[in-house]
């Protein structure tokens, strides 16, 4: 990760050094592929270079694709030097800023956390009651970072009832941190923020199954990180069935995943048998219960691929490129006895801040992923994202540290 942030940082760095020269490259590569990525290093060398025009132009490109270039445009803010970014979110917050800008910059301070806060160029509570509802939802975000305050309780709350499905699902989200919950999440408040959440995926799974092409591709975007969600939130010991009747297998593995209840191996067990999910369902089983099934023999070699073959049939998807084929029959074998029902485990061990600590410090990105989500939810005074400038990640996990330190809790 830190060769990777040190990388990106250098080309960045070098558009920096090129300065007005570099500018006409990066809008070019915009205007040509039109991806987030693009959009990301644009927007990173415009809010460097300050310039009107440039932040015109890319703006342009924005408010022309937002659904596909936001994202670049919100890490962009995210990754700037925070002086920089609280001009920019200032600006794109204030009385004069369109929806798009509002979006993009109330986004980018949900991944910065509080260090934006004081940025936001208006009060929090009209942009939650903004007439827009990509603006409504991205506010959610920022009110789930917030320190608890009864307005935004009382806005959030009115937001569960929001005729858009997008924003009552962030609002469910942003109720279930702890500083909403009060004492536990089987407060009242935990259980109201949970059945909307559960009934935001239930509405969600049918758009899915309703939609195709580009529509599909951006419902399941949002219908995986609601998931992920409801799974920290699902009680732990209690059936999921339901839940696991009404998502694509896919997305059941990735709920458990996330969840972490042994009491859910053997569905994740059945699932290696359909080949579209063995691998997925293979590396799920090893994330709960932290057995490498490479290096502890439960593995299959690959099957050879027939050249000759007048078409290839089966397409793995990209998300399992590199993981291992499970030996079903072999795992099933497989003692999980030190594993306990109805308690959450995140590579073999109970899921708790100090061990989320750990997965974030050496896991795999995906691994820590879920670990993040833990400790985001555990404490929401801290952002936690596993997408942010490797510094950040870790001065973000030397305060969480100290929390636990002081709590006693090593």
């Amino acid at each position: 990760m830190a060769r990777f942030s040190q990388s990106l940082a250098a080309h960045l760095e070098g558009l920096a050094v090129a300065g007005a020269a570099g500018w006409p490259l990066c809008l070019a590569a915009l205007e040509r592929w039109k991806k987030p990525a693009e959009a990301f290093v644009a927007a990173h060398t415009a809010f460097g270079l300050a310039d009107a025009s440039q932040g015109e132009a890319l703006l342009a490109q924005i408010r022309a694709r937002p659904d596909e270039l936001l994202r670049g445009v919100i890490s962009a803010l995210a990754w700037i030097p925070l002086t920089r970014a609280h001009s920019v979110i200032e600006e794109w917050t204030g009385a004069r800023s369109d929806a798009v800008m509002q979006v993009a910059a109330l986004r980018s301070v949900a991944l910065i956390g509080a260090d934006a806060f004081d940025a936001i160029g208006q009060p929090l509570d009209p942009l939650l009651n903004s007439s827009d509802e990509h603006v409504r939802a991205a506010a959610c975000r920022v009110a789930a970072l917030l320190p608890s305050e009864d307005w935004a309780f009382s806005t959030l709350h009115e937001r569960l009832l929001d005729p858009v499905l997008t924003v009552r699902a962030e609002a469910a989200i942003a109720l279930g941190t702890s500083r909403y919950l009060g004492a536990s999440a089987t407060s009242d408040n935990g259980v109201q923020a949970y059945e909307a959440l559960s009934e935001c995926v239930t509405a969600q799974a049918a758009v899915l199954n309703a939609s195709t092409g580009w529509y599909r591709k951006q419902a399941l975007r949002r219908l995986t990180r609601w998931v992920q969600h409801l799974a920290a939130r699902y009680p732990v010991g209690q059936d999921c069935t339901a839940v696991l009747d009404m998502l694509p297998s896919r997305l059941n593995l990735r709920f458990i995943a996330y969840h972490g209840d042994s009491a859910h191996l053997p569905y994740v067990i059945k699932q290696m048998s359909i080949q579209s999910e063995a691998l997925y369902a293979g590396w799920v089983w090893q994330t709960v219960t932290g057995v490498d099934i490479s290096t502890a023999g439960l593995s299959l070699p690959e099957p050879a691929l027939d050249i000759e073959a007048e078409a290839i049939r089966e397409v793995p998807m990209d998300a399992d490129l590199g993981l291992a084929r499970p030996d079903v029959e072999a795992i099933r074998r497989f003692s999980t006895a030190s594993l306990v029902d109805g308690q959450r485990y995140l590579l073999g061990l109970a899921l708790t801040p100090a061990n989320a600590l750990t997965v974030l410090r050496t896991a795999p990105q995906a691994q820590r992923n879920i670990a993040a989500q833990y400790l985001q939810l555990r404490y929401p005074h801290n952002r936690v994202s596993v997408r942010a400038p490797v510094l950040r990640q870790l001065a973000t996990m030397n305060q969480i540290q100290t929390l636990l330190d002081d709590e006693g809790l090593r």
